[in-house]
């Protein structure tokens, strides 16, 4: 077990390395990213295969810390207001079956604080799962964890995490559209 995490660790420091000097190595030699010309090629014919990666780069992302600001923020630039809607949610319900399956057969023991909430969550599990998706900082993976670990339905997390993540969604989907075509509209008119 040690072993696995002292591998786990050096691959993770690995990753990070070789990300940092691929980077340096980049800007160093003036290489410069065409935007545009990515965006072309990832919504032309190659669209399938960049919309099936950017869905499993979500779910993959959803079952760690990483923020997702900088996903969502790829996602708008590369694809349609739908199109990222549907990506997030897709990986949401994916990552949600994941989380709830692997937090059972973990068998953690739950601290008796955590079996505190359970009753007053039970009370009314849709509308608290609903409410808890619009508070800023709560991260969506750590929540559907803690509701799996006390013992709330499948049914009812899916239906209160989709209701609550789908509402933040459109309203960030559409702040960020917002600002992306102020910052065209702004850059094209000061030309």
């Amino acid at each position: 077990m040690i072993m696995e995490s002292i591998n786990t660790k050096h691959l993770f420091y690995s990753f990070i390395l070789l990300n940092v000097s691929l980077v340096v190595y980049f800007y160093l030699n003036g290489y410069k990213i065409d935007l545009v010309m990515l965006k072309e090629f990832l919504s032309g014919k190659n669209f399938l295969t960049s919309y099936l990666v950017y869905i499993i780069i979500l779910i993959i992302r959803g079952l760690t810390f990483l923020p997702g600001a900088i996903f969502l923020l790829a996602g708008i630039y590369l694809f349609s207001f739908i199109q990222v809607f549907f990506a997030i949610q897709i990986a949401i319900v994916s990552y949600c079956l994941i989380i709830y399956n692997f937090s059972h057969k973990l068998n953690f023991k739950v601290p008796e604080k955590i079996l505190q909430f359970e009753q007053k969550i039970k009370s009314k599990e849709i509308s608290i799962i609903f409410v808890l998706c619009f508070i800023p900082g709560i991260s969506i993976n750590v929540l559907i964890y803690f509701l799996s670990v006390i013992d709330i339905k499948l049914k009812n997390i899916l239906i209160g995490v989709i209701a609550g993540t789908s509402i933040t969604s459109i309203i960030y989907i559409s702040i960020i559209t917002g600002i992306f075509n102020s910052s065209y509209y702004f850059s094209s008119f000061f030309k």
